[in-house]
């Protein structure tokens, strides 16, 4: 058990006889060193000043009826005070308290309706005293109260409440406090973390897209210069008679790529030339087809093809 959780316990002494009609302004609470109940359990209380060192936390202690504020008050029902306790003091080891009456207290001790007066205290595990609770007009003597098993906050949490909040069944408003704490903290952070993403790890929208569009504007430039680049490598080729006209369009494939450029430079560059800048005239063969021209011829040389083949491509390309 946590030595820090108690239970509670009421004693139970008998009022002194009203005198002079004087009420009872000092009464005893807490015997001296170890006393025991009538269940044969045994409390110590070896160090009273500490015990009304805890019971000052609380400025007055409620002095009701038949321990009203430890068994009615947690259920929400009225627990009426008849008396205050304001104050302690020590009597050879017993702790006694001072009680100031309010008028209805003064009237059931005048009619004498209660006999006895029980005070109820804190203890831990191991017997001792922790602090003085309440105190109560009683006619039960020797009233044991049931135990709690937290000095602050006992009460139980509704079976719906645990439930959704995963709790045991036992979970105390304490448990369900904490746990309810624990909810809040973490969407506090996924709330933080929503609004200040990690950088490294994300990229807004807006960000993206603009990125999106300047690589798409980016790639869209380099295509037009590497088109105008392949253009201008052709071109100059059929000028300087390295390359057939009718060949522009099949080169320009082949220069799409920058190793196709690289290529068609080399090409070009060790290639001679083959097609004057003179009109040439086409023979005609002894079938009427047309025939090539020595440029044709010379292409077909280089190019180690037949003149079927360079007549059946130059077909497909018209």
């Amino acid at each position: 058990m946590n030595p820090n959780n108690t239970e509670l316990l009421a004693l139970c002494f008998q009022l002194p006889d009203l005198t002079d009609d004087a009420l009872p302004e000092w009464l005893p609470m807490i015997p001296a060193g170890t006393f025991t109940g009538r269940d044969g359990r045994s409390w110590v209380n070896n160090n009273p000043e500490a015990i009304i060192r805890a019971s000052m936390a609380y400025p007055k202690l409620p002095f009701d009826i038949e321990h009203s504020t430890e068994l009615k008050g947690p259920k929400g029902d009225e627990a009426p005070a008849y008396g205050w306790i304001d104050g302690y003091r020590v009597s050879d080891g017993v702790v006694e308290a001072h009680v100031e009456w309010t008028d209805d207290g003064v009237a059931q001790l005048r009619g004498k309706k209660y006999r006895y007066y029980s005070p109820a205290f804190r203890f831990t595990a191991d017997g001792q005293v922790t602090r003085l609770s309440s105190a109560a007009l009683t006619n039960k003597p020797n009233l044991d109260l049931p135990a709690l098993n937290s000095e602050e906050n006992t009460m139980t949490v509704p079976v719906q409440i645990v439930t959704v909040l995963g709790l045991a069944a036992t979970a105390t408003a304490d448990d369900a406090v904490k746990a309810i704490q624990q909810i809040k903290t973490a969407e506090q952070v996924a709330l933080n973390r929503a609004e200040n993403p990690d950088l490294t790890k994300f990229i807004p929208v807006e960000t993206h897209q603009l990125a999106l569009n300047r690589a798409e504007s980016a790639e869209s430039k380099l295509n037009e210069i590497a088109t105008k680049e392949s253009e201008a490598l052709v071109d100059s080729a059929i000028e300087a008679g390295k390359v057939a006209p009718a060949n522009r369009e099949m080169y320009l494939a082949t220069c799409r790529s920058e190793e196709g450029r690289k290529q068609f430079a080399e090409f070009v560059k060790a290639a001679p030339v083959i097609v004057s800048k003179t009109t040439t005239t086409k023979k005609e063969s002894t079938e009427g087809h047309a025939s090539l021209s020595d440029e044709d011829l010379a292409m077909c040389r280089h190019m180690g093809i037949s003149e079927e083949e360079f007549l059946s491509v130059r077909k497909q390309e018209k």
